[in-house]
Parts: structure tokens; sequence; C-alpha cells
């Protein structure tokens, strides 16, 4: 049960970061979007081009967004007895989810942590098990389950 209610959490915080791609990428495509055919001056086309660019880059940053949306819905229905993408660990001290990165929130008094399967951590923590110690920042903490 934890692991769906915090995977759900995660998928409303994954959401609104879309949410808001969404949004920085109309206004990069309104800028972008000039009427050629009436008086310009040559700046007003190089800020057109750049805001161009700038729409280009939200949009794959938002494609990249949503598959990792794809990829936390699928998460709701699976389960991890070790720790690689898409594992849920909990600790001592808190929740760790490896796959993508949102805020830290609080879970039943614990904090959650999540962090990307490119993150430096990751390569540290990956070959760990139950009842053992992983150090993640500044912390040490036990590793109780895989949720």
């Amino acid at each position: 049960m934890k692991r769906a209610d915090i995977i759900t959490i995660i998928i409303e915080k994954q959401k609104g970061v879309i949410d808001s791609l969404k949004q920085t990428v109309e206004r990069y495509k309104t800028a972008s979007d000039m009427d050629e055919e009436s008086t310009h001056d040559p700046e007003d086309f190089s800020q057109q081009t750049q805001a161009k660019d700038m729409q280009l880059r939200y949009e794959k940053t938002l494609k990249e967004a949503e598959q990792n949306l794809a990829f936390l819905e699928g998460e709701l229905k699976t389960s991890h007895d070790k720790i690689e993408r898409g594992a849920l660990i909990e600790t001592d001290q808190s929740f760790l989810f490896v796959g993508i990165s949102v805020p830290v929130f609080i879970f039943e008094s614990k904090e959650v942590v999540t962090f990307s399967d490119h993150a430096p951590v990751f390569q540290n923590i990956k070959r760990k098990n139950k009842g053992e110690s992983i150090e993640v920042g500044s912390k040490s903490l036990q590793i109780i389950d895989f949720c």
C-alpha cells in the first residue's frame, strides 16, 4: 500500500511539471510565431529564432516528462526486490525512489527522496540489500525493506 500511495504522490508532482512545461512551450510558440509580412526590425527576427529554439528544447523536455509519467503509471502495478529503476526503498529515516526526480516530500513522517537511475547516488547504492547501510548525501541510512 505504501508503494502505491507514494508513487501516486510522485505522479501528481510529475503532472504539475508537465503542466508547467506545456505552458512554457505555448509561451515560446507564441513568441516564435511572428507575422512575416509585417515590417519588423532584424532584431525581431533574431528573437523569433531564439524563441523557436527554446520552444523546441522545451518540447523535448516535455516529451521526456511525459515518458517519465508513463513509467510511473506502469510502476503502480509492479514491485522490486532489489535496487533498480522503479525501486522504492524504505530506510530507517526516509523512503528513496529510483527513476525520476521530483522535490522531496513527507510521507508517514519520513522524507521521500527521488532520484534518477543516472544519478551518482544510484551507482553507490545499486548493489545493496535489505539490512545494509547506504550513504545518501551526508546521511548514513539503513535499508529496512523494498516496498
